[in-house]
């Protein structure tokens, strides 16, 4: 059976197995041993690194029209349409910058001290989740998608917040243990997609802190139409339900990479109020990834296919 075979199956669970050590997962090590020496230098130096390797990804990806380079273009288009093109090209290649530095420090935050991770991060205000939890409630975090979720979640698992999120397997195995392992460094838990969100709100409902990523695209038949920047989106509507039926309240946060400063900056904003409709919950997930992006649009995922589903079901990233 071939990796994403496995990794897609229902009830996968990551874990280490001997064929790892075969000669074919031996370059995936070979990067590791790179990412390990990576997480010793300095971060000034590998940030411009990662400056230089950005600028060489974003020129191949658009030369050869890669389907990164393509969507991201075209998602930016659709949201900012009264963007230049120069505009549009700048905010990419600043993205694949900011996907080459987040990338070479990963082996940082999987291998150096807490005390370490945590002068290399800055939070907005964590009293927001001290105060939901003297007043009883759980907590859903609503992240979007950006380059640097991984590393604040563990930076997160550092303050001795337990945490579970939801996530779609790597078609490699050996990828998707290591990469889990890094995110469960200091505790937490992982679930697979295949397995639905059940196992996700059973854990929150115990008191773990749900790490909820927002902003991909279901399809037509669980989500609802609502505004997103100057287009629609699919959005899934079931924010103020999986609040209710976990006893959460619903706190944004957006995590980037300060490469100025050389920080993870991670921004959380007050408790989302839901007014009990689809639409307003649909409408409030969108309007916080439109205040976080519009701030940082490079920080942004775009390479994700987030329009996916058009109403007369076309597919614009063809």
């Amino acid at each position: 059976m071939t990796d994403d075979r496995f990794t897609q199956q229902v009830n996968y669970r990551h874990h280490f197995a001997k064929e790892f050590l075969y000669p074919k997962y031996w370059g995936i090590w070979l990067g590791v041993l790179i990412l390990a020496i990576f997480a010793y230098i300095p971060f000034r130096l590998r940030d411009k690194l990662g400056v230089g390797i950005g600028k060489i990804v974003t020129k191949y990806m658009k030369a050869k029209n890669k389907k990164q380079y393509r969507r991201a273009d075209i998602n930016l288009q659709y949201c900012f349409p009264d963007w230049s093109e120069d505009k549009r090209k700048k905010v990419i290649e600043n993205m694949f910058i900011t996907v080459s530095q987040t990338m070479l420090g990963i082996g940082e935050i999987a291998l150096r001290s807490v005390k370490h991770i945590q002068k290399r991060s800055e939070f907005s205000d964590l009293n927001l989740l001290r105060e939901a939890r003297e007043n009883g409630k759980n907590i859903i975090l609503l992240v979007p998608h950006t380059w640097s979720i991984d590393a604040s979640g563990i930076v997160l698992h550092t303050y001795n917040i337990p945490m579970v999120s939801m996530y779609n397997p790597h078609a490699n195995r050996l990828v998707d243990w290591l990469w889990n392992t890094t995110r469960e460094r200091f505790g937490g838990k992982m679930h697979t997609r295949q397995n639905g969100i059940k196992p996700f709100l059973i854990d929150v409902r115990k008191g773990n802190m749900g790490y909820f990523l927002p902003d991909e695209d279901y399809g037509e038949e669980l989500s609802i139409y609502s505004p997103f920047f100057a287009t629609e989106k699919a959005t899934l509507p079931g924010l103020d339900k999986m609040a209710k039926i976990t006893n959460a309240v619903v706190i944004p946060m957006f995590p980037i990479y300060n490469a100025k400063k050389g920080v993870y900056q991670i921004e959380m904003l007050p408790q989302i109020e839901f007014d009990g409709t689809l639409e307003q919950s649909a409408r409030e997930m969108n309007r916080v990834i439109e205040y976080f992006v519009e701030k940082n649009p490079e920080q942004y995922v775009w390479i994700l296919r987030l329009l996916k589903t058009q109403r007369d079901g076309k597919d614009i990233y063809q």
